[in-house]
């Protein structure tokens, strides 16, 4: 389904339902929005041109275009909004034809294959989609996209939910009807078979059309079922349109039968990062995120068992380094956290023994951290720090005032390196706000006295008082 398909939107309005939206407008929603949707999710294959119609009136009402006890007769209705729109529209020129209608009782848009086609006086019409005008434009995109081949698929689509604009979702399409559309070339989907070797393979977003790798088939060799694995992320249409962004594995039976949703996986998770089926002894593990997606792992049923040891063995050791940085223990956490990164960077390369034995010894380590020495006495200094601003606060000498700004800015610094807990910084800091401190209150001393001194006329003694006074505070 690539190149440029021409379609024909047929306007129809029936006598009391009159339409709410111009010509203009749905032409302006479907040959621009829609298109540009199908461009998109398509890479470029599929491409949307064509021309709509005037509002044709019924030459009916509502009501009687429907049978007793029964709904509406769509047959009837394109048959004569068809027949109008012939006689200015050649039907022999256009791919596709999408009847909008001003009142059309379903909630979303459907595709209609006719037993029989309608004929015109310009050509027939064997199939056609229809949507009310007041649609959403995903609710056009849908009704395409089962029009342009997902039709005959329609009972597999249902499992979709979400994942597929053509199965109620507003997103983007998924790999298993972009498959069927021939928009993803079979070179960028894996094919393999269980029982099957070891394989560790990278899979892109289905927003990434220059991606090496869409997707990876697993068949499962009982009676044609297989596992489909895509990577969903917030990208091009599928910004916040799904619940969950991730590694999704489903399910196709054989046959014409609903496909199954499974799961989403994500890495780093312990109870979402691996994907087992023991009937098949299958396991898909989702090693990690890379920038142009998620490396998978599939092999048997044990490396998906050591996997989720190695994930719990992680966790373990992230819940002892919460504990102990909430304790203040943090002399040997480095060292924790680098057998940790170890561990991870093992674990990407599937080598999950060794992983999880670097995770258990970073978990013994991070239970094993001390509280540094320099914890307590950073602690002291920027609480006497703290009592000496309050004492200083209301010093009246510009210059001591200027000392205890400095003092106060030091002291800052130190409260939140403890915060930090960068101990060493804080307890210097602090020590720095308290020599400042203390100046204060010594040049706020010294102005005081030579202005007694000053008063009584004292001259000379005040000369050598302030020099020897201002030598001795300079030496400290």
């Amino acid at each position: 389904m690539c190149g440029t398909k021409i379609v024909l939107l047929v306007l129809a309005e029936f006598p009391e339902y009159k339409h709410l939206s111009s010509r203009a407008e749905i032409s302006h929603l479907f040959f621009g929005q829609v298109a540009r949707y199908f461009a998109e999710v398509s890479y470029g294959k599929l491409m949307m041109n064509g021309n709509a119609t005037d509002w044709i009136t019924l030459p009916k009402l509502y009501e009687q275009y429907r049978a007793p006890g029964q709904g509406m007769e769509l047959a009837s209705i394109a048959a004569d909004s068809f027949s109008a729109a012939s006689q200015t529209f050649n039907f022999t020129s256009f791919d596709y034809v999408f009847l909008v209608l001003s009142f059309y009782p379903s909630l979303t848009a459907d595709y209609i294959q006719l037993p029989k086609p309608i004929a015109t006086g310009t050509g027939s019409v064997a199939g056609f989609a229809v949507v009310e005008e007041d649609r959403d434009w995903s609710s056009y995109a849908r009704a395409f996209a089962l029009m342009i081949g997902l039709w005959s698929h329609r009972n597999q689509l249902l499992g979709l939910g979400e994942l597929d604009i053509a199965s109620s979702g507003q997103g983007d399409m998924s790999v298993w009807s972009k498959l069927i559309l021939g928009w993803i070339n079979s070179s960028q989907v894996l094919t393999f078979s269980v029982p099957s070797v070891r394989r560790i393979f990278t899979v892109s977003p289905v927003g990434m059309p220059q991606a090496q790798t869409l997707a990876a088939r697993i068949e499962l060799g009982r009676s044609k079922d297989e596992y489909l694995i895509e990577v969903r992320q917030p990208l091009g249409y599928d910004r916040s349109k799904l619940q969950e962004f991730g590694v999704v594995v489903l399910y196709i039976p054989p046959g014409n039968s609903s496909i199954e949703f499974r799961t989403v996986l994500q890495p780093d998770n312990v109870g979402r990062g691996i994907f087992l089926d023991l009937s098949v002894d299958l396991s898909i593990v989702v090693l990690n995120q890379t920038q142009i997606g998620f490396r998978v792992l599939v092999g048997n049923v044990e490396d998906g068992r050591d996997a989720q040891r190695t994930l719990y063995a992680t966790s373990r050791a992230l819940d002892a380094f919460r504990i102990a940085e909430e304790q203040n223990r943090i002399d040997g956490l480095d060292f924790a956290r680098k057998l940790v990164e170890n561990s991870r960077s093992l674990f990407a390369q599937g080598r999950f023994d060794e992983a999880q034995a670097l995770a258990i010894s970073a978990e013994t380590s991070a239970n094993s951290a001390l509280v540094p020495g320099d914890y307590y006495q950073s602690a002291q200094l920027i609480s006497r720090a703290e009592d000496l601003r309050n004492e200083t606060r209301n010093l009246l000498s510009s210059e001591s005032a200027e000392l205890v700004g400095l003092g106060s800015a030091q002291l800052d610094i130190a409260e939140q390196a403890f915060a930090s807990k960068n101990f060493t910084l804080a307890r210097q800091s602090a020590e720095a706000a308290i020599d400042l401190f203390n100046r204060a209150e010594q040049v706020e001393l010294i102005e005081r006295v030579l202005d007694v001194l000053s008063n009584v006329g004292v001259v000379i003694a005040v000369a050598v008082l302030a020099y020897a006074l201002r030598y001795q505070l300079k030496s400290s």
